[in-house]
C-alpha cells in the first residue's frame, strides 16, 4: 500500500507514517505540506490512501486539494483527518469524493479501525452527512463553497451570459466578474463551463433561480 501524507506540520505526517507503518502493510511514504505539492506528488505517482488535512498555509486548502486529487486518484481512498469536527466540512467533504473524516483527537486504534474500515471499501463519517449525501435533494446552490456575490456570477456563467453582460446585470467592473470567475475555478477546482454546469445541476441551482 502506497500513503500519501499531506500536513503543514511535520510531526504529524511522522507520526501518522510511524502509526500507519506499524498497522498495514506500507510499501512507501509520499509527503506534501500543502495542497499544491500533494497534487503534483498525485501526478507523477500511484497512490492508495490519502490522508489530508483541511487546513493548510497558503494556496489550496483541503477542500480544493481534494477535488484536484479525486480527478487524479480516482481508485485511491481520500480521508480528511482534521482538527475540525464540524458536520459542514463533512458534508463538503463527502460530497466532493472523499472517503472518510477522521478528527485528529481520535485515538490511534481507533483511527487504525477506522483507516482498516474505509480501505475495505466503507465510507467513515459522521451518520448525517451520509444521510445528507444519499439525498441530492438536500443540496442547493447555498452549499456551494462559494461566497454570494461568487454565486451569482457563478449562476450567470452557467446560463450562458458574457463577462461583460454579467458586469452591467450586478452593476460591477469586468474585471472584478474576471477576478471573481478565477476565484470560482479555484473553489470548485475547474474553470470548464461543462464543469460548472455540472456542479449547477448537482445543486439544482436552476430550481431555485
Amino acid at each position: 500500500m502506497r500513503v500519501m501524507i499531506v500536513d503543514d506540520h511535520e510531526v504529524v505526517r511522522d507520526g501518522l507514517a510511524l502509526l500507519m507503518k506499524d498497522a498495514f502493510p506500507v510499501d512507501g511514504f509520499m509527503f506534501a505540506s500543502d495542497g499544491r505539492e500533494a497534487v503534483q506528488q498525485a501526478t507523477n505517482h500511484e497512490v492508495d490512501l490519502v490522508l489530508l488535512d483541511l487546513s493548510m498555509p497558503e494556496g489550496m486548502d483541503g477542500i480544493q486539494t481534494l477535488i484536484q486529487l479525486r480527478k487524479l486518484l480516482p481508485s485511491a481512498r481520500i480521508v480528511i483527518f482534521s482538527m475540525y469536527d464540524d458536520i459542514g466540512y463533512q458534508k463538503r467533504a463527502y460530497e466532493y469524493g472523499a472517503d472518510g473524516y477522521l478528527v485528529k483527537r481520535i485515538k490511534s486504534d481507533e483511527l487504525i479501525q477506522s483507516l482498516d474500515l474505509i480501505m475495505a471499501g466503507n465510507k467513515v463519517f459522521d451518520q448525517m452527512t451520509i444521510q445528507h449525501g444519499q439525498n441530492s435533494l438536500d443540496r442547493t446552490s447555498w452549499d456551494l463553497p462559494i461566497t454570494p456575490r461568487e454565486r451569482e456570477v457563478f449562476i450567470l456563467t452557467v446560463m450562458g451570459h458574457t463577462q461583460k453582460e454579467i458586469a452591467d446585470k450586478l452593476n460591477i467592473a469586468v474585471k472584478t466578474v474576471e477576478n471573481h470567475r478565477q476565484n470560482i475555478s479555484k473553489k470548485l477546482g475547474s474553470k470548464k463551463r461543462s464543469d460548472w454546469l455540472e456542479i449547477a445541476q448537482k445543486y439544482h441551482v436552476f430550481d431555485m433561480n
